[in-house]
């Protein structure tokens, strides 16, 4: 697409500075079908030539221990703005793995469909709830400020992530300090509001509409 064309041209330096560190670029992707895999192939060589095909690494299914082992590899987990992530989502975080959202206002998002918007920067609708689990995370592992309002954000943010070695560094030590004390993780809590829920909702009337505190 243009857009995209456009961006790679305008950090054409920093995606060379980050291709030239300690090795090139890779994006691991789970593998899911031959034809998924066939597709996201053709449009890397559509749009980058065939040299940035090499940066597509895709990775079976795997157990849980060894999904854990290599998901800490990883440098940084790139939230998918349709649908985000959920349970992996929890396993990166915990792990101490960066990860980087995007979230759009809801205003937006409605002016767009209204005004028949159609670039690359508005298609990616996020006002379903598959589509806010990823801020949601972030959120409650206290590093919100990795959830972006728009796409040039976010894409701005990978480059970030791979070129400002000292702004990400503080990003892993942040989110591996949140772990023993953000709500994310703090499952005694999310237990006992839950019990409460439970024994709020058997003492109501099914007539009442209160609404409910949130877990």
């Amino acid at each position: 697409s243009t857009a995209r064309s456009e961006y790679f041209a305008r950090h054409s330096d920093e995606r060379d500075l980050a291709s030239s560190g300690s090795g090139a670029p890779i994006l691991w992707l789970l593998r899911s079908g031959k034809e998924m895999e066939q597709n996201l192939r053709q449009l890397v060589r559509k749009e980058f030539g065939e040299r940035m095909e090499d940066a597509l690494l895709f990775a079976d299914v795997s157990e849980r221990n060894e999904h854990l082992r290599r998901l800490g590899c990883a440098d940084v987990f790139l939230d998918t703005p349709a649908y985000n992530a959920h349970t992996l989502g929890c396993d990166a975080l915990y792990l101490g793995l960066p990860m980087i959202s995007l979230l759009r206002s809801s205003t937006r998002a409605s002016e767009n469909q209204a005004n028949c918007i159609c670039d690359d920067q508005s298609t990616i609708a996020t006002d379903k709830l598959a589509s806010r689990v990823g801020a949601s995370l972030l959120r409650a592992a206290e590093v919100d400020d990795l959830v972006y309002p728009n796409m040039s954000d976010y894409e701005d943010a990978m480059v970030k992530c791979a070129i400002n070695t000292k702004w990400f560094e503080s990003i892993r030590e942040r989110l591996r300090l949140s772990v023993p004390v953000s709500p994310l993780f703090d499952t005694e809590r999310w237990v006992r509001n839950l019990e409460a829920s439970f024994v709020q909702m058997k003492s109501m009337n099914c007539d009442q509409t209160n609404a409910f505190p949130d877990i």
